[in-house]
């Protein structure tokens, strides 16, 4: 490929000399007579974004966990308490992990919960064992 000489433009120019004269202002928006919005606080906006995704959760239909893993593993609890022989139908599964999840959705809310009224954002072991206290589960 040949090189060729950069030949600077009459309109270039223009532009150069327009942009000193005038700054980085930019040029006056329709909109702008809208008033101000106040600025919220850091912290604020951490508890509104923590309680924001824990509300998101919900409006997804599909499963957290996998299905065939779940069933895999309800099969070994299943096997452990002695039911080598029991069957259960793939709709029970089904069911079975719906009820997990919302065991679990619940339980990790509860654990923001707890963590927000301590003014922390980070769920620590302390918000797990109050929680387990509260609902009756014990400290083991």
């Amino acid at each position: 490929m040949v090189r060729e000489k950069q030949i600077v433009s009459k309109r270039s120019l223009q532009r150069a000399q327009w942009s000193k004269q005038h700054g980085k202002k930019g040029r006056a928006s329709a909109y702008s007579h809208t008033p101000e919005k106040v600025k919220k606080s850091p912290h604020d906006r951490l508890h509104t974004e923590v309680l924001w995704q824990s509300r998101g959760s919900p409006k997804s239909t599909e499963m957290l966990l996998r299905k065939r893993s779940f069933q895999r593993l309800s099969k070994l609890v299943i096997q452990s308490f002695g039911g080598s022989r029991l069957r259960v139908q793939f709709p029970a599964y089904l069911a079975l992990q719906e009820a997990t999840e919302a065991y679990l959705v619940q339980l990790c809310e509860d654990w923001k919960l707890c963590a927000l009224h301590a003014k922390r954002v980070t769920v620590v072991s302390s918000d797990v064992h109050l929680v387990r206290c509260l609902r009756g589960g014990g400290r083991a």
